[in-house]
């Protein structure tokens, strides 16, 4: 088992180890680009090599391998040093000049093996996986090859494991695609043998069986001696923007030990003209009322004050006064108010008064309780029978203080005043002390008996009942200034409903959701008011999507993780969202961004020219692209960009590299895309490794 699984493991633990580095590159303005064709032989016996590696000597940069017959195409700068290579032969060096074909020859490469030297002989038919390119559709990249197996290379008791590796160069990341197992027939016999005839166990058999093919006549390749195995994988990719390359490793056992290995790139960065796709779809409010929150009626307290006039040393008021007459009508009527309004109900009610603080204190406050109880006593007799019996009725008095009167008085700006009778207050502990003192002052007559002792003579009450009505909106508002986990859904849904401040809506709508996690409504309009912000968070409404939830919530997930770029997500929940006049153009991109072209062009192609052009490049209508190209505005930098693309898929380097030399000129920040573009990066070379104009 230990034995089987080690070449696998050997692939993973020399991968975790390799490093690419991939110069980054910028359009050389002074620099032709030509399209360069050519072989490469053996320099022995003028025979095709197969899968010599082709790089950039002075950036390190890959162009292509040879195929099955020697040669290579390519586009690159006049100027540039180019690097052959591969195992036993010699590197050679050529500089590129205005040759529009080359011919290379390679010899082999003497190799010192401890005190032994060995002439190595190059492998002409080495294994060689065919370059490709990484098609992506939604998240998915899309990898198809063929890989050509020498039979030199390949004897009865060996096995093959191509590796394909996902690198993505922006983070470093490596991820492991399906290998390709390819066993002679003597191996796989043994190998099924060794594990009991039941290699295919899922447990206890070979790791690798699943992916096995067994060498056969079928894989023959036409008019050739070697096999030719084809290879198709895709794998989920989240961060769809990034730079990107997929890598091979390749290498061959027996049952002893590992006989080669090799690593190769078959495709560079990736190729998505729908990078480019302008859509922008506005996110929708709540507006199904199943889901709008109820409004809510709340139990509420009255409180106020009665200017109950009594006579000096009193402790009943005249009911004739015109004063009293007025405030006794006033809380008659509010009573009748609460005992007419449905579902209100009376609990208690309490009287406060308080008396001034001139004459003696224990006179002062009996006065005052006197009065209280005979104010509860003639109001109770306001309130309906049918009300009173289950009622509280409470009476409380107290005496003002003489600091309320030095605060009066400096509210007044009698600053001189009140710091005479401060002092007073401060120098006599009792309150007696304090009044006999206080009426000795001369203004005490003028000022303090008839204009500030009065203010304190008052009766107020507190009326608790049950009613039950909605809160306004500036009773809610003061409710989450104290504090805002108080609010119940409703009155969190009318508050930000009427905030027209954005960040504070999105403040509140966030505590909505701290505070009821399941308040689907706030999470629908929070991701809406964040997908108008250009801000989508597709966590937000993650838990809520699904066949049974409102139209409005599917249709905003789905623009929140197109916005994302987490396509294959978004075509999960477009299975949830009806086609219809608001939502078609959605699903219609939706599926477009997930592969699906034929049926949704005209749809897509509707809504410009550019979307359309972009269009026939999914598609591979390089032709009908480049005619379209022709008609976009010339004063936009993304037109000469989409033209290098359709003219540099029409095999014309020179006219893409002026394009794109222009679409960069206009807006430089096209250049980090170009980077990771397969459609344009043969265009791009780094300036400063180029030799100096003459």
């Amino acid at each position: 088992m230990t034995r089987n699984t080690s070449l696998r493991t050997l692939a993973q633990r020399w991968l975790s180890a390799l490093v690419l580095s991939l110069a980054l590159v910028t359009v050389a303005s002074a620099q032709e680009t030509i399209r360069i064709t050519g072989k490469v032989v053996s320099k022995s016996d003028k025979e095709p090599l197969i899968g010599v590696n082709i790089t950039d000597a002075n950036v390190k940069r890959a162009y292509a391998a040879t195929d099955v017959d020697g040669r290579f195409a390519f586009n690159v700068h006049v100027g540039a040093t180019l690097k052959f290579s591969m195992v036993g032969a010699k590197s050679v060096k050529v500089k590129v000049k205005n040759q529009k074909f080359m011919e290379v020859e390679m010899e082999e490469e003497n190799i010192s093996l401890g005190e032994v030297v060995v002439a190595a002989k190059i492998i002409k038919d080495k294994i060689t996986p065919e370059p490709t390119e990484i098609e992506v559709k939604g998240n998915y990249f899309h990898v198809r090859t063929r890989v050509r197996v020498p039979r030199e290379m390949f004897s009865h008791d060996t096995r093959l494991v191509v590796q394909p590796i996902l690198n993505d160069v922006t983070r470093g990341e490596l991820k492991l695609m399906r290998p390709l197992v390819y066993d002679a027939k003597g191996y796989n016999t043994t190998q099924d043998r060794m594990y009991g005839f039941n290699m295919n166990d899922s447990v206890a058999g070979d790791p690798l069986a699943r992916h096995v093919t067994v060498k056969s006549k079928a894989m023959r390749e036409k008019n050739r001696t070697n096999d030719i195995i084809g290879y198709s994988d895709s794998i989920y990719v989240e961060h769809v923007k990034d730079e990107f390359s997929c890598d091979v490793y390749m290498a061959i056992e027996n049952y002893n030990r590992i006989l080669y290995r090799d690593t190769t790139i078959i495709a560079r960065v990736t190729v998505n003209p729908l990078r480019w796709l302008d859509y922008s779809f506005a996110a929708g409010e709540m507006n199904d009322s199943a889901y709008i929150p109820k409004p809510e009626m709340q139990l509420r307290d009255s409180r106020g004050e009665v200017n109950l006039r009594f006579p000096i040393g009193k402790s009943v008021f005249d009911t004739n006064d015109s004063q009293n007459a007025a405030e006794v009508e006033k809380m008659r009527q509010q009573i009748q108010q609460i005992a007419g309004t449905k579902d209100a109900t009376l609990q208690a009610l309490s009287m406060e008064g308080t008396s001034s603080p001139d004459g003696r204190y224990n006179y002062n406050l009996t006065l005052a309780q006197r009065r209280m109880d005979f104010a509860v006593n003639y109001l109770r007799q306001l309130v309906p029978e049918e009300l009173r019996r289950d009622m509280q009725f409470k009476s409380k008095a107290a005496v003002a203080p003489w600091s309320d009167v030095v605060k009066l008085m400096r509210a007044d700006s009698l600053y001189d005043e009140a710091a005479q009778v401060e002092q007073i207050v401060k120098r006599y502990g009792n309150i007696d002390q304090q009044g006999r003192a206080i009426r000795k002052l001369p203004f005490f007559g003028r000022l303090l008996e008839g204009k500030y002792l009065p203010q304190l003579r008052k009766v107020g009450y507190v009326m608790n009942y049950s009613i039950f009505r909605q809160l306004t909106l500036e009773e809610i508002a003061e409710l989450y200034e104290k504090d805002y986990k108080q609010l119940s859904r409703f009155e969190f849904f009318k508050l930000y409903r009427n905030e027209t401040d954005r960040n504070k809506r999105e403040k509140i709508l966030r505590q909505s959701l701290e505070m009821y996690p399941s308040f689907m409504a706030a999470a629908n309009d929070l991701e809406a008011l964040l997908i108008n912000r250009q801000a989508s968070d597709p966590d937000i409404l993650r838990r809520f999507v699904g066949r049974s939830a409102p139209q409005v919530v599917n249709t905003n997930q789905m623009i929140a993780l197109l916005n994302a770029g987490l396509y294959s997500q978004a075509d999960s929940v477009a299975d949830f969202v009806a086609d219809n006049e608001q939502s078609h153009l959605l699903l219609a991109v939706n599926a477009v961004l997930n592969g699906r072209y034929e049926d949704n062009f005209n749809t897509v192609a509707q809504t410009g020219k550019r979307n359309e052009l972009i269009m026939l490049l999914a598609m591979k209508r390089n032709k009908e692209a480049s005619e379209l190209s022709k008609t976009l505005p010339e004063d936009e930098a993304l037109t000469h960009y989409l033209r290098a693309i359709c003219l540099n898929r029409l095999d014309d380097p020179v006219d893409a590299y002026k394009a794109l030399k222009k679409a960069l000129e206009m807006d430089p920040s096209l250049e980090k895309i170009a980077h990771v573009d397969g459609d344009v990066n043969d265009l791009l070379l780094d300036k400063k490794n180029q030799p100096n104009e003459q």
